[in-house]
């Protein structure tokens, strides 16, 4: 997980858990097709490799 998203998989779920935190309400701001998780690394992928979207789906 690092070389793609540049972060080791306990620093990704910690950024879960603050996501998850802020959002307690019940809202879900990302896609629930995705998930959470998957949604923070395709997006840390994206930010890290500057990858066109097709490319990550």
């Amino acid at each position: 997980m690092y070389h793609t998203t540049g972060l080791t998989r306990e620093s990704v779920e910690n950024l879960c858990a603050a996501i998850h935190h802020q959002v307690g309400d019940g809202r879900r701001p990302w896609p629930p097709v995705l998930g959470l998780f998957t949604s923070l690394v395709v997006t840390l992928t994206y930010l890290r490799r500057n990858r066109v979207q097709a490319e990550l789906a």
